[in-house]
């Protein structure tokens, strides 16, 4: 990481692989014709299984766990109680950790079914690179403290920071929604800071108040103000219309970072800015 301090690097990480068969395609092509460097596992997705068989169409991808406690089956018999009477977990980010205020037996759930995931992916013969969440429930800091311990039990030295400060003008404007969520990030990535600090960090995430309106100019301009040392990039690529309106509101826009993130003039502007693609295995 220190050799990296003085360098300018992206990890380009592509969120929800195994989520559904067409995200899984869009990843993989991100990776093949584009800059996508480092994805997720939604282990408990029912496509997870047939992505995880496809790596091999991608060695140089590096791979962590999108620890998922909001859609989907539980993969857990203790995290029972985080899904409904159909044996699915149906919940926004802000209703997971409402449910969880004061909830002892909740959080216990949600820290069965994270580990549940993570020994899912190891008994895949896959050693995470870093962890992240879907949704980003693990900002709320009793959600951290769990995936931190985690992160130790299974030797991860990642999970990814909450903190986005873009600089400089020139940035689309942000939906509303998207801006709150990132003021929230950043207030509990302050406070996760203190809480693991032994575990290693990125200069931050970018990509969050941008949600869903990532395309090639956004990552072009990027590019150019990438700041020194390492920053993930958080992205959603997708191929196909293969996923329902009720598990997403983001469709079109999974097209459209696909395109972007495969889009030639944005990887030449990457490597005419000498950025570094790299994945949080190699850091």
């Amino acid at each position: 990481m220190s050799d990296r301090s003085r360098k300018r690097c992206a990890v380009v990480n592509a969120d929800d692989f195994g989520f559904w068969p067409g995200g899984s395609e869009g990843i993989l092509r991100a990776h093949g014709e584009g800059i996508v460097t480092s994805t997720t596992v939604t282990a408990n997705m029912p496509a997870a299984a047939d992505a995880v068989r496809r790596l091999d169409e991608a060695p140089g991808l590096g791979v962590g766990v999108h620890l998922n406690v909001c859609q989907g089956p539980v993969l857990s018999p203790r995290a029972a109680a985080l899904a409904g009477d159909d044996g699915l977990m149906r919940r926004t980010g802000s209703r997971l950790v409402l449910a969880c205020l004061g909830r002892r037996k909740l959080l216990e759930a949600v820290e069965a079914e994270f580990d549940a995931q993570i020994r899912w992916v190891l008994d895949c013969g896959i050693q995470p690179t870093h962890l992240d969440s879907h949704r980003h429930v693990h900002g709320y800091p009793p959600i951290f403290a769990r995936v931190v311990k985690l992160a130790r039990r299974y030797h991860i030295h990642y999970v990814r920071r909450h903190r986005e400060s873009l600089p400089g003008g020139g940035w689309p404007v942000a939906e509303g929604r998207q801006r709150r969520i990132r003021f929230v990030l950043n207030v509990l990535g302050r406070r996760q800071a203190g809480m693991a600090a032994d575990l290693l960090a990125t200069a931050g995430t970018w990509g969050i108040a941008h949600t869903g309106r990532i395309d090639s100019a956004w990552l072009m301009l990027a590019a150019r103000r990438l700041p020194a040392g390492v920053t993930e990039i958080m992205t959603h690529p997708g191929a196909g219309d293969d996923l329902p309106d009720d598990q997403t509101r983001l469709r079109q826009s999974r097209r459209t970072e696909l395109e972007a993130l495969c889009d030639p003039a944005v990887r030449e502007a990457f490597a005419r800015q000498g950025i570094e693609l790299t994945h949080y295995g190699k850091l």
